[in-house]
């Protein structure tokens, strides 16, 4: 009788029970020095890698007073802060973001519209620039009264290069009245935070973490 290590590979039998187990189980030790075919779930796995997805990477907000366009159909530059820096991205303080790391990206800003003067109604667009160029479709809200406040919000999905721009401009369009930007308002309850301008932040997909 050849000793069992000296038995051709071709010619050694399979582990006991896999004649009977069902097609895609895995053998298992059990801890107790036996085995069993069976589905491996998460509670049997070592180094689970924690969902993360997309996480927050920088983050920055106006401090001033309002951002308006001098003229109709004059693009204004949103700026979003004093400037930030990150291993993914720069954000400089005329609200230019460049990434330094390629990856996935999620880009939220939100502007607060407003008008305080004049009368007639006040047409004011947005839109993205990527490296110069406009991309998507604008957008437009439109201010019927002397005094208000309309908050904006907006996410775009960016797949970057290092070396990539982004930024965005308002414009106060000619079919409408010279009026109207984006508003800081204060509030008079202590304790709460201001509401910006404008605010920027971007978010990057580093997608699963692994466990130790």
């Amino acid at each position: 009788m050849p000793e069992h290590v000296n038995i051709l590979d071709s010619q050694r039998h399979e582990a006991k029970h896999a004649s009977t187990a069902t097609a895609n189980t895995v053998l298992h030790a059990k801890g107790d020095g036996t085995t069993e075919f069976k589905f491996l779930n998460y509670a049997n796995l070592a180094n689970i890698p924690t969902p993360k997805g997309y996480v927050s990477v920088l983050t920055s907000a106006s401090t001033v007073t309002s951002q308006q366009p001098t003229a109709v159909n004059t693009p204004l530059q949103v700026e979003f802060g004093a400037g930030v820096t990150t291993a993914d991205a720069t954000l400089d303080n005329t609200g230019v973001l460049t990434f330094n790391q390629a990856g996935d990206y999620f880009i939220t800003v939100f502007l607060r519209y407003g008008r305080t003067t004049s009368a007639g109604q006040a047409i004011l667009f947005n839109r993205f620039l990527v490296n110069g160029a406009q991309i998507l479709n604008s957008n437009v809200v439109k201010l019927p009264d002397q005094d208000i406040v309309v908050p904006f919000s907006a996410t775009l999905a960016y797949t970057a290069t290092a070396g990539d721009t982004v930024k965005m401009e308002i414009m106060r369009d000619s079919a409408g009245v010279n009026n109207g930007g984006l508003f800081r308002i204060v509030p008079t309850a202590a304790g709460w935070n201001p509401a910006p301008s404008a605010t920027l932040v971007l978010s990057k997909f580093i997608g699963g973490v692994v466990g130790a």
